[in-house]
């Protein structure tokens, strides 16, 4: 298989990204379909606010193309709460693992995202990772998705800890962001991730890349790419449709196309597919003519 380079945002239900990438008009349940018309990948940032029932899960399988894959970020609850402690948040977990199973069952799932929280640190919790990790309920080869371990405190910044994702096979999440340096350590060969979070003051987030900085990016990603099967790289930046408008820079830069150009994407055929707008419906540009 050659290299695979996704680009895209980290979640796609902004309103506020009418204007300024989706069409004014188009209905939120139609986001996602029109944004997989422009984009190979998306990483649902939701999951971790709530767990979604299975018929939403099936719905985004439904709503993308075919070869359109996700990660799914993991519910606060196991990871904020119970901080990956395995007595506590088992039930949790596979409550967690039921809801998300059509994206397993369809192979749209990449991989899943355990971010953990500012205060998991090497000396409290080095434990409780290895612990879940060995404890993980699904067969992942299997199953053919990966876990992806995104840290938030500097003490896991060591080479033992790189060394252990490297044995158990498991994703570094790069970050660039305030909080810790822009390592972007290939742990699995098979498959590496980035997160672009953003320089925001309050928050992070609200923040645009400039040209020159998605350029100085891309030079780092293009020695990540060089190691990896595939790469996954998500911005999180999602204010004002800064997230949409970055991917596609960062796509350029890279030498790489959108599945379609925006301007391309017909808000007629998204409602068509979608059921919100009835298959016999005229477009005006038919009409006219």
């Amino acid at each position: 298989m050659g290299k695979r380079v996704l680009i895209g945002t980290s979640g796609w239900g902004y309103d506020e990204w009418v204007g300024p990438f989706y069409p004014k008009g188009l209905k939120k349940e139609d986001y996602l379909s029109y944004y997989s018309e422009i984009f190979y990948t998306n990483e649902i940032n939701t999951t971790f606010y709530n767990v979604p029932s299975k018929w939403i899960v099936k719905s985004w399988v439904d709503k993308t193309p075919s070869n359109f894959l996700f990660t799914a970020k993991l519910h606060k609850a196991i990871t904020h709460e119970h901080k990956l402690d395995v007595d506590l948040c088992s039930a949790d977990l596979n409550y967690y693992l039921t809801a998300m199973q059509p994206l397993i069952d369809s192979k749209k799932l990449l991989g899943f995202l355990i971010q953990l929280p500012p205060s998991f640190n090497r000396t409290d919790h080095f434990g409780a990772l290895k612990e879940f990790i060995r404890s993980w309920p699904g067969d992942l080869k299997e199953d053919g998705y990966h876990l992806i371990i995104e840290f938030r405190h500097l003490s896991w910044m060591d080479d033992e800890v790189f060394a252990y994702l490297k044995k158990r096979e498991l994703t570094y999440c790069a970050v660039i962001e305030p909080l810790l340096p822009p390592r972007m350590d290939v742990t699995d060969p098979r498959f590496a991730y980035i997160r672009f979070h953003g320089y925001g003051k309050k928050p992070w987030f609200d923040y645009y890349f400039k040209d020159e900085e998605v350029k100085k990016w891309a030079a780092s990603i293009r020695e990540v790419i060089n190691q990896a099967d595939t790469v996954g790289i998500y911005f999180n930046n999602h204010f004002s449709g800064y997230a949409a408008k970055n991917s596609i820079m960062m796509m350029r830069e890279l030498d790489l196309e959108p599945r379609n150009a925006p301007e391309r994407v017909s808000i007629l055929d998204i409602k068509k597919k979608s059921g919100t707008l009835s298959s016999g419906q005229m477009g005006l540009d038919k009409f006219l003519n």
